[in-house]
């Protein structure tokens, strides 16, 4: 299977630096890339790209707009009606304007539809549950998550595989 999708979220996030604690709101939109292969019968593993672009609003103030790269795998698993169930675990790392590196990792599971066009290609709409992490590895004491659903829309092309319309 080949493919992408789109996401948009918008979560509550909680800044931990210390004792101290800053609460706000994100605003996000990803740009999603697939591949994946089936290894037994209706459960596909391979790899997942993303690329997302963030705006975050913490205690009234808004902060500059962000963008970074995550990779890692991900497995889905396909019911006979079309629904699948996925989970993802993406690494990256994002360098900030004030020349500091944060680590990042992110695992996302879900559930989706596919919903066949012809018997390669599918839309498939999915809500996923999030779990996002920034360690600024120069500061040891700080990190920052954030947890949430987001919806997704995504195109995917299954190649040498005929699937059912039905399914």
């Amino acid at each position: 299977m080949v493919g992408g999708g789109v996401n948009g979220a918008y979560r509550s996030i909680q800044n931990q630096s210390g004792h101290s604690s800053v609460s706000g709101s994100k605003k996000q939109f990803d740009g999603q890339g697939r591949f994946g292969y089936f290894v037994i019968n209706d459960l596909a593993l391979g790899a997942l790209g993303t690329v997302s672009h963030t705006s975050v609003k913490m205690d009234g103030a808004n902060a500059n707009p962000t963008t970074h790269i995550l990779v890692g795998p991900f497995a889905r698993y396909f019911l006979n009606n079309g629904i699948f169930g996925e989970a993802s675990y993406g690494i990256g790392i994002q360098n900030v304007s004030d020349s500091q590196k944060r680590d990042l990792s992110e695992a996302r599971a879900g559930i989706g539809y596919s919903l066949f066009l012809n018997p390669k290609v599918a839309i498939e709409p999915a809500i996923l549950f999030t779990y996002y992490k920034e360690k600024n590895p120069a500061s040891p004491g700080h990190h920052y998550t954030e947890i949430g659903p987001s919806l997704n829309l995504g195109l995917q092309v299954y190649l040498f595989r005929e699937r059912s319309l039905n399914k």
